[in-house]
């Protein structure tokens, strides 16, 4: 066994050093038939008081959401449908309203995105998926129906879905992301978002109690054995399109771990660990890499990596527990004991003390402050 006073001496030092063809409009994604029932002057009346209105939010945003707040789901969707239409040729009479220019599609997709936000808080999931698939159209058309990796597009999306899986939505996440890999494509922020959901679902998985009785392992396995397929084929493409994504490695080593696969759970955690990543990533690369030392019976080394977690987050409780449990696995209850006792003397000092809890909500939670960065960016 490892000598107790080195680890304990080691901890203390570590420490103080840490300081389309047809007529469509995209609802919640999905392309449905538009509404023929106007005339062709109708429709470009309606659109131009649709963007008559929706320009305003540029200059006066709460205004401009709450008068679009009155309009039912008919009218809104039959804008949009309008201009998925293919353009056609109209009489002299009828004046043409349809914009283009992508900024003011952009300012559109915005002010819907702020409708999507408030019927969400009101728990409103229909109506929220109504107004972000609205909004997700008129991002399409600003970028010509061919989005690229990083556009505002890709990244609006990425918060739409971080902040789904951080309320517990994980369901609706999943759905959104995975349209928008399937059409962005390639975008590798996207694919450590659906990869982190998927990682997320598959560490809820739990076994039913169908009758009392619980389910066979075999089969109770399969749903979290199927997520976490799919977070292993998305987080490893992220990291082949973008290695230097840091947090789709940990990740990677984690989802590793979770399927019993050791060696490369600890492959990649030591890969990471290597790069001299940030403390979060640090912290959380060590308890990875530790936890699979511990289950190798490597007690001596495992400890040392959590003792590296704490020199990196000295206020992560995570890592003390685990060191102070390798103590009490071998029997020294007094070790354990001071172990736990300098957490207890640390106190609580913040929801973001410890990266771990944070780590199935997607670890950046400013979610608020994305969303503000887009209203900037197409009010300028």
């Amino acid at each position: 066994m490892f000598a107790v006073r080195t680890l304990l001496r080691a901890l203390v030092i570590t420490l103080a050093v840490a300081a389309p063809a047809t007529a469509q409009i995209l609802l919640s994604g999905s392309a449905v038939p538009a509404e023929t029932d106007l005339s062709p002057e109708q429709e470009q009346r309606l659109l131009g008081e649709y963007w008559k209105i929706a320009k305003l939010y540029k200059s006066d945003p709460l205004k401009t959401v709450s008068t679009f707040s009155a309009w039912t789901r008919d009218r809104l969707g039959k804008v949009q449908s309008i201009q998925f239409q293919p353009q056609k040729p109209l009489p002299e009479y009828i004046k043409g309203e349809a914009e283009w220019a992508p900024e003011t599609l952009r300012l559109a997709a915005m002010l819907h995105s702020d409708l999507a936000l408030a019927a969400y808080q009101k728990h409103n999931v229909p109506e929220f998926e109504f107004q972000q698939g609205l909004a997700d159209g008129w991002l399409t058309l600003a970028d010509n129906r061919l989005s690229a990796p990083g556009s505002l597009r890709a990244r609006w999306i990425i918060t739409i879905g971080r902040m789904l899986l951080a309320s517990g939505d994980a369901g609706i996440a999943e759905r959104i992301l995975n349209r928008a890999n399937e059409r962005i494509g390639n975008d590798p922020a996207i694919l450590l978002a659906l990869g982190t959901v998927k990682e997320t679902q598959a560490s809820r998985f739990v076994a039913d109690l169908p009758g009392g009785k619980l389910d066979d392992p075999v089969f109770a396995a399969k749903p979290r054995d199927s997520a976490l397929t799919a977070a292993q084929a998305a987080l490893e493409k992220a990291v082949k399109l973008q290695p230097s994504l840091t947090e789709a490695k940990v990740r990677l080593a984690h989802v590793y771990a979770m399927k019993g696969d050791d060696a490369r759970a600890y492959s990649v955690a030591t890969e990471v660990l290597a790069a001299k990543p940030n403390a979060a990533f640090k912290y959380l690369a060590s308890l990875i890499a530790g936890g699979v030392l511990e289950r190798s019976r490597q007690l001596d080394a495992a400890a040392r990596a959590y003792v590296d977690a704490i020199g990196a987050m000295p206020d992560g409780q995570s890592a003390y527990l685990a060191l102070a449990n390798i103590f009490h696995r071998s029997g020294q209850a007094a070790e354990a004991s001071a172990v736990v006792e300098r957490l207890f003397g640390r106190g609580a000092v913040g929801t973001n003390a410890d990266p771990w809890w944070t780590y199935p909500l997607g670890l950046d939670l400013s979610m608020d402050k994305q969303f503000e960065e887009y209203r900037n960016a197409v009010r300028k």
